[in-house]
C-alpha cells in the first residue's frame, strides 16, 4: 500500500470517529384535537414517514432526526393546525455538510397517529412511505424509498421512483406507479391500475378492473373474479389464475415464448403456439394480455 493509499485511509478513519462523536440526536413531538374527516398533509425534504390510523380524534405527531450536530441543529420541523386538517413540514433547505454526506449517519423518521378518517397527503424526497389503518383517501410520493399499505378503504394514488410497492387490505380504487422496484399486493377489491419500469409484479387475491404495465420482469395475478383485466411486460412471463367457472373474452399473444390456456374455450378466433383469441365458457369482460419477452399462461386457481 502506498504512501496516499496510508493517508487517505487515515483520514477515512478519523472522519469515522468523528461521525461518532459528533452525532447528536433530537426528537420532535406535538398533539392535535381534531374534528372529523380533515386531512394530513407532510411535505418533507428527507425522512421516512409513517402514518397509522387510529380510533381517537388527536393527531400526534413524532420525528426523530439524527446527525452532525450542525444538521440536527439546523433540521426544522412545523406542525401546524388549520379548519381543514393539520400540516407537517421541514425546512427544505435544511444545511448538509460533506460530513453528513459521506457518512451515512444522517437520518430523519417521522410517525404520526391519526383518525381513521383522516385523508392522507404524503411528500418526501428521501425516505419510504407506510400508511396503515385507514378508511379515507391516501396520496403519497417519495424519490427514494419503498411504499407500504395496510388495511385502507379509499381512493389510493402512491408513487415512487426508488423503490418496491407492497399492500395488503387495499379496498377502492388504487394507481400505483415505481419507476425502480417491484409491485406486490394481496386480498384488494377495486380497480387496480400498477405501472413499474424496474420490476416484476405479483397480486394475489383481487377482486376488480385490473391494468399491469412493466418494463423489467413477470406478471403473476390470481384474481377471484373478471372485472376486465389488461397485462403488459416487455420482460418477462405472464400468468394468470382465474376461477374455473369465470367467463371471458381472452386475447393473449407474445412474441418470446407459447401461449397456453388452460380454462374451458368454447370458440376460437385464433389458437395457435403464440397467439390465443376466443372465448372462455361463453364470453365476458376482455382479457388482454401481452408480452414481448417469455410465454403466457391462463390457469384455474
Amino acid at each position: 500500500m502506498g504512501k496516499s493509499a496510508y493517508k487517505l485511509a487515515a483520514v477515512l478513519l478519523l472522519g469515522i470517529a468523528a461521525s461518532t462523536s459528533l452525532a447528536a440526536q433530537r426528537a420532535f413531538d406535538k398533539r392535535f384535537d381534531v374534528s372529523p374527516g380533515g386531512q394530513l398533509i407532510v411535505d418533507t425534504s428527507m425522512g421516512s414517514v409513517e402514518v397509522v390510523g387510529q380510533d381517537s380524534r388527536e393527531v400526534a405527531v413524532h420525528a426523530e432526526i439524527t446527525g452532525s450536530n450542525a444538521f440536527v441543529d439546523r433540521f426544522k420541523i412545523t406542525a401546524e393546525q388549520e379548519s381543514s386538517g393539520v400540516t407537517v413540514r421541514s425546512d427544505t433547505d435544511s444545511f448538509r455538510s460533506w460530513f453528513d454526506w459521506f457518512f451515512p449517519l444522517t437520518r430523519v423518521s417521522f410517525v404520526i397517529s391519526v383518525p381513521r378518517d383522516y385523508r392522507v397527503d404524503v411528500h418526501t424526497s428521501g425516505g419510504r412511505i407506510e400508511i396503515r389503518s385507514l378508511t379515507a383517501d391516501a396520496k403519497g410520493r417519495t424519490s427514494g424509498g419503498g411504499i407500504y399499505l395496510e388495511d385502507i378503504t379509499g381512493s389510493i394514488d402512491m408513487r415512487t421512483s426508488g423503490g418496491g410497492i407492497h399492500g395488503n387490505g387495499l379496498k377502492g380504487p388504487a394507481e400505483l406507479k415505481t419507476s425502480g422496484g417491484g409491485i406486490h399486493l394481496e386480498n384488494c377489491t377495486g380497480d387496480l391500475d400498477v405501472r413499474t419500469s424496474g420490476g416484476g409484479i405479483r397480486l394475489q387475491g383481487i377482486d376488480g378492473h385490473v391494468t399491469a404495465r412493466t418494463s423489467g420482469g413477470g406478471i403473476t395475478v390470481e384474481a377471484r373474479s373478471n372485472r376486465g383485466i389488461s397485462l403488459a411486460t416487455s420482460g418477462g412471463s405472464i400468468t394468470l389464475f382465474l376461477p374455473q367457472t369465470v367467463h371471458a373474452s381472452v386475447d393473449a399473444w407474445t412474441s418470446g415464448g407459447r401461449v397456453h390456456v388452460d380454462l374451458p374455450m368454447t370458440s376460437t378466433e385464433i389458437a395457435d403456439h403464440s397467439h390465443v383469441r376466443g372465448a372462455i365458457n361463453g364470453g365476458g369482460e376482455p382479457i388482454v394480455l401481452h408480452t414481448a419477452g417469455a410465454g403466457i399462461h391462463v390457469g384455474p386457481l
